[in-house]
């Protein structure tokens, strides 16, 4: 975060239209997703890694389940946050992992009860 206000406090203001873009193109427009997918490819490419096996979508992917897993946003929140008219589209990325099915048995309030014979 304090990255970005500190490219806020740099970045161009006059001329531009688009008050709620973060990054901007030389003739101060929002930026587009393909220049987005250009940028990653060429610093993905220039780090060293395979381009076919990261992309922008991969990092989407991998930056919503991580939100999901580890920052505990509710999956409508998620789903909202990346645009998704579906839930089932936004479930794709909340992968569950053993860990996390054993954790969600062991907190349900039922699971000290034992079965009498």
């Amino acid at each position: 975060i304090a990255a970005i206000d500190a490219y806020r406090k740099v970045r161009p203001v006059d001329g531009v239209k688009d008050k709620k873009a973060l990054f901007l193109s030389e003739r101060k427009q929002r930026i587009s997703k393909a220049t987005v997918q250009h940028l990653v490819k060429k610093y993905i490419v220039s780090a060293g890694l395979d381009p076919r096996k990261y992309s922008t979508h991969k990092l989407r992917h991998t930056a919503a389940t991580l939100m999901y897993k580890y920052g505990h946003v509710d999956i409508r929140a998620l789903q909202e946050l990346l645009g998704h008219e579906s839930i089932s589209t936004t479930e794709i990325y909340t992968h569950l992992d053993t860990q996390q099915l054993k954790n969600a048995v062991e907190s349900n309030p039922l699971s000290n009860f034992k079965a009498s014979d």
